[in-house]
């Protein structure tokens, strides 16, 4: 069970949500706009462990706020929106959500989703210190040519550049950098990158994120070296076709 700040500027479908999430023992904070969250997590009680967020609310909008609680720090969000395209759910979760939920959604829907949010959520209890480390574990900085990746410190260098990534970007090439020269399926990306499946996230998400990343880490992204396309199979990471030329 969490605190879950909710944030909508609909009284109706506000209450609905805090009430589901009450009524499964969430401890529910809620706010009736953008300032309103904000001015929660500033408040005098502890901070929420899971926001979620309307994407268009009066004054200052859901991406807005996500905005700011991505560069404070890392508490999931998920995003509702009444906005159905795929680019609308793209723009959302290249900010930085963890999740998005198109409206109308089954309460049944927004609680599993609470629940799978809140599994991957930082705050999971680390490995007892006899457990055998995950084999790319090891290596927080690993490079690959001139393509350098740092874990602990989320970042991504390219010939000594910084690669301005967003979250979502960066969990993709380092989940694919953990498997070289194995043929990651779209299922297996959604499931392991985005903690979701094809039932609730559409497979062209993983497409576009990739074609994006290709565009900051490949010396020609129309003709990529590192992140190889395997028609009808997925993407594969190829370390030796690691870039020489300098970030776009």
């Amino acid at each position: 069970m969490a605190r879950v700040l909710v944030a909508d500027d609909e009284p109706t479908i506000r209450w609905l949500l805090a009430h589901t999430l009450s009524r499964v023992g969430h401890e529910v904070t809620e706010a009736a706009d953008g300032l309103e969250a904000l001015a929660a997590l500033d408040g005098p009680d502890a901070p929420p462990e899971l926001i979620v967020l309307d994407l268009v609310m009066p004054g200052l909008d859901g991406l807005s706020v996500l905005d700011e609680v991505r560069r404070r720090g890392s508490t999931p969000v998920i995003l509702l929106s009444g906005m159905r395209s795929e680019a609308d759910r793209i723009r959302g979760l290249d900010h930085g959500a963890d999740d998005y939920l198109v409206k109308p959604f089954s309460l049944g829907e927004l609680e599993a989703r609470v629940r799978a949010v809140l599994r991957r959520a930082p705050s999971d209890p680390a490995p007892a210190p006899d457990a055998a480390p995950a084999p790319h574990d090891t290596q927080p900085v690993r490079a690959f040519g001139t393509l350098e990746i740092d874990r602990n410190a989320r970042q991504v260098r390219l010939a000594g550049e910084l690669v301005p990534l967003t979250r979502r970007e960066f969990d993709l090439l380092a989940f694919l950098a953990d498997h070289p020269r194995r043929v990651v399926g779209l299922p297996e990306l959604l499931e392991q990158v985005w903690q979701s499946s094809v039932e609730w996230q559409d497979p062209n998400t993983v497409k576009e994120h990739i074609r994006r990343l290709r565009l900051k880490v490949e010396a020609d992204p129309s003709s990529p070296r590192l992140l190889r396309t395997v028609r009808g199979a997925g993407f594969l990471f190829e370390p030796d076709g690691a870039p020489t030329a300098a970030p776009v």
